[in-house]
């Protein structure tokens, strides 16, 4: 019997199964993850994968930002390349916890500071030079915070906040997969409020093509 075609539907099944699991722990890339119960989890999926891979290949910045942080893996990354500042932000509590406890899993990346913020509501008036936002990018029941828009209102709110906390010539990467939709697509989305987008990676299976946008303000 083949394989159920990828969709949403497939998707949110297959996450499922990880809902069942947690909490549990994860190695990635040498960090040492606890994904706890509401959290969603970094070792789902090809997007986690690669964007790791990807992120471990750029050059450090002074102050970077994981937004959507989830259990901090993204954060780690950034400061395991060498970023001075790093800072990790979601508006699930659950995640925000999640994130501090695995920190003391991997004291050698201390300092990082994770906030529980919707979006930058509650993050301190810095000056960003790099960040990553792996945004909820398809439509779901609202189990780990995913919503039934795909991002589209987040996402919308984030252009309109994000120029008051980056520097110029920050960097924005965020990833995102074809199956799910012109509709949810970042490129379209940020256009409409400035910014310029395009394919810094991309990779492809069975779901289509994947890409990590690079985006920056015009």
């Amino acid at each position: 019997m083949s394989k159920e075609p990828i969709s949403i539907g497939r998707r949110e099944k297959e996450l499922s199964v990880y809902l069942e699991r947690q909490p549990y722990f994860v190695e990635q890339d040498g960090i040492r993850l606890k994904i706890a119960k509401n959290v969603f989890p970094s070792d789902f999926g090809i997007t986690s994968s690669f964007v790791g891979d990807f992120m471990l290949r750029q050059q450090p910045v002074g102050v970077a930002l994981d937004m959507a942080c989830g259990s901090g893996y993204f954060a780690f990354l950034l400061k395991k390349i060498g970023c001075s500042t790093v800072y990790g932000v979601d508006f699930n509590r659950d995640a925000v916890a999640c994130a501090k406890e695995n920190l003391g899993l991997n004291p050698a990346l201390a300092p990082i500071e994770f906030i529980h913020s919707d979006l930058f509501a509650d993050v301190p008036p810095v000056k960003l030079d790099a960040i990553m936002f792996n945004f909820n990018y398809y439509p779901s029941d609202g189990t780990y915070g995913l919503n039934a828009d795909g991002g589209r209102e987040i996402l919308e709110r984030f252009f309109r906040q994000v120029p008051a906390y980056i520097n110029d010539g920050a960097r924005i990467y965020i990833p995102y997969s074809q199956f799910v939709g012109e509709e949810h697509d970042p490129k379209r989305i940020g256009a409409a409020f400035g910014f310029a987008c395009s394919v810094a990676a991309s990779v492809a299976n069975e779901a289509g093509e994947h890409y990590i946008y690079e985006i920056t303000k015009t």
